[in-house]
């Protein structure tokens, strides 16, 4: 008897959350990639039942109105897709190696979800407090540490 779940773990794990997330029309893209960011960090790894089921993303119905009474269009669009978050858009560890902790620190300063720094921190492996409460600076200042730290770490490791 073969099997009727399939575990997802990374990349694939994603998709199909992003999958399910675009076709719930209650969410609107912003809340849905949100949530997707929430939930790719919080869960590392998940079971489906097979098959996986297709699905078709949500589609923003627009209707518009010519200027004479009797005409009215229907016009299917398919969602707008935002460009999701990559925590892999710049290594911390090269980034800091060849432009010191001014250029990290240049480079972590267009980022002002703390919800991205944290996965970015997660996505690299570097270590940062569990504090809750912390600010997108201390956020900031945790990463810059913990890719110095890490750095440290592989050159006491190469000797």
């Amino acid at each position: 008897m073969g099997k009727n779940t399939k575990a997802l773990s990374g990349p694939a794990k994603t998709k199909y959350l992003a999958g399910a997330l675009a076709t719930e029309p209650v969410l609107d893209d912003a809340a849905s990639q949100r949530l997707l960011l929430i939930l790719d960090n919080e869960i590392a790894q998940m079971r489906v039942r097979v098959p996986v089921p297709k699905r078709k993303p949500h589609v923003a119905t627009v209707v518009a109105v010519a200027c004479t009474d009797a005409a009215v269009v229907t016009a299917a669009e398919p969602a707008i897709e935002q460009a999701s978050f990559d925590p892999h858009a710049f290594s911390l560890v090269v980034v800091m190696s060849r432009q010191g902790a001014d250029g990290l620190s240049k480079q972590l300063d267009s980022i002002v979800d703390p919800i991205e720094l944290r996965s970015i921190a997660k996505a690299q492996h570097i270590s940062i407090p569990d504090d809750a409460n912390q600010s997108v600076g201390e956020l900031r200042a945790a990463l810059i540490a913990g890719t110095a730290q890490r750095i440290a770490d592989r050159r006491a490791a190469a000797s």
